[in-house]
C-alpha cells in the first residue's frame, strides 16, 4: 500500500486544487497522468513548480533537444535501464 495517496482526477473526495492540477496535465499531454504526477497532485503548487523547472531544463537550456535525447538514450542503455 502506498504511503502517499495517488489522487484520481475523477475522485469527488479529492481536493479541488489536486483535481485541477491533474486536469491541466491531462489537457497539456492529452493522456492520463502517470502515477508520479498523481502523487504530485497532493501538493499542486509544488507539482506545478517542479513541472515548470523540468520544462526549462528540458527545452530551454544547454544543448539541442536532439543531443539531450541522445545523451538520455545512451545513459539508459549503458545502465541497462529499459523503462
Amino acid at each position: 500500500m502506498a504511503r502517499i495517496p495517488m489522487i484520481q482526477d475523477g475522485d469527488p473526495a479529492a481536493p479541488p486544487g489536486a483535481r485541477e492540477f491533474l486536469q491541466r496535465i491531462k489537457g497539456a499531454t492529452g493522456e492520463e497522468p502517470f502515477n508520479s504526477l498523481r502523487l504530485l497532485a497532493n501538493h499542486p503548487e509544488r507539482g506545478s513548480a517542479l513541472i515548470s523547472l523540468a520544462r526549462v531544463a528540458r527545452d530551454e537550456s544547454g544543448p539541442s533537444r536532439t543531443l539531450k535525447e541522445l545523451a538520455w538514450s545512451t545513459a539508459s542503455a549503458l545502465n541497462e535501464c529499459h523503462y
